[in-house]
Order: structure tokens, then sequence, then C-alpha cells
């Protein structure tokens, strides 16, 4: 006899969506949300912004993702300078445990290739069967996992400056 598993649900996805995050280098940023986003998590690093919002259902998902999208925008605005690279690297996670209805795969796809005003990642029901799929799911704002040996165990990162320097790029601009 086989346990029916039951489906995950919007607080299980935070929570592991979150851990992902934190654990991949992120720290929350504690803002308050006034625009009717209630529930939506804040995440940066050094290079960008990850708003999370998670929804029960995908019909929740499409009815509200803009309203997420533009408390997003609206905090980019309010806390970076445009000249700030940080400004131009803000993420849309949307994830709902929801089921998505066949005719609304068009609509998905429209949403994870919108790239207007803060880039998307969109999962619902299916791809989110698992909570291990959240960390699949959320790989692509994660910092690459390589093993490169460097001289004095140096992060790669690091080393880059002076690599550029020593191709005539100015040792500021490369920094």
């Amino acid at each position: 006899m086989s346990i029916p598993i039951e489906p995950l649900n919007a607080t299980q996805l935070t929570a592991a969506a979150a851990e992902v995050l934190l654990d991949g280098g992120y720290v929350e940023a504690m803002v308050p949300t006034t625009d009717g986003s209630p529930g939506q998590r804040i995440f940066e690093d050094a290079y960008g912004i990850v708003a999370l919002s998670v929804f029960d259902t995908w019909t929740q998902l499409l009815a509200g993702w803009h309203i997420s999208q533009g408390s997003l925008v609206e905090l980019m605005t309010d806390h970076l300078p445009r000249r700030e690279p940080k400004a131009w690297e803000g993420y849309l996670v949307l994830l709902t445990p929801g089921l998505l209805p066949p005719n609304d795969r068009v609509a998905l796809n429209e949403l994870r290739n919108d790239t207007n005003r803060v880039r998307k990642i969109v999962a619902s029901g299916v791809e989110l069967e698992e909570l291990s799929r959240v960390g699949e799911i959320l790989l692509p704002l994660l910092p690459l996992k390589v093993d490169v040996s460097t001289p004095n165990g140096a992060v790669l990162i690091d080393l880059l400056p002076g690599v550029l320097a020593d191709a005539g790029v100015d040792r500021g601009v490369a920094d």
C-alpha cells in the first residue's frame, strides 16, 4: 500500500526558496511592504536583488504578479541610484504549488520571457512537486560551483582585476 504524497503548500515553498537563497549567499532585506504585496520577501547579494512571491494558486499568481513586480521596481528605484550596477539586476521569483491549466501554457511562457523591468523566474505545481526542485528552479540566481585551483586559495573573482589590468584595462575600472 502506497502512501499518497501531499502536495506542497505556499508556506513550504517560501521556506525552501528562502533557505536556498540564504545558503547561496543572499541576505534577507527587512523592508516593509505596504503596496498590496503581502508575503513578498526581498533578498540581496553583492550583485542583485531578488523578490520572492509565492501564491497559493496559478490563478492568483497570474492575477497578482504585476503587483509583486511593481513593489520590487519601486523598492529598487527608491533605494538604489541608477549608476549602481545592482539597480539593473532585479529578479522576481514567482512560485505556486498550484497546477497550471493546459490552456495557460502560453501565459506561463510569456511571463517567463518578459524581461520588462526585471527578470522573472516562474514555476508552478508540476515543476515543484518536491522541495528539492526549488533549488533547481533557483539555480540561475546562485553562484557557480566550480572547482578551480588558484594560487594561495584565492577566490577566482578576486583574481579578475589583476588579469584585466595585465590586459591593459585601467586598474580602477577593473576593480
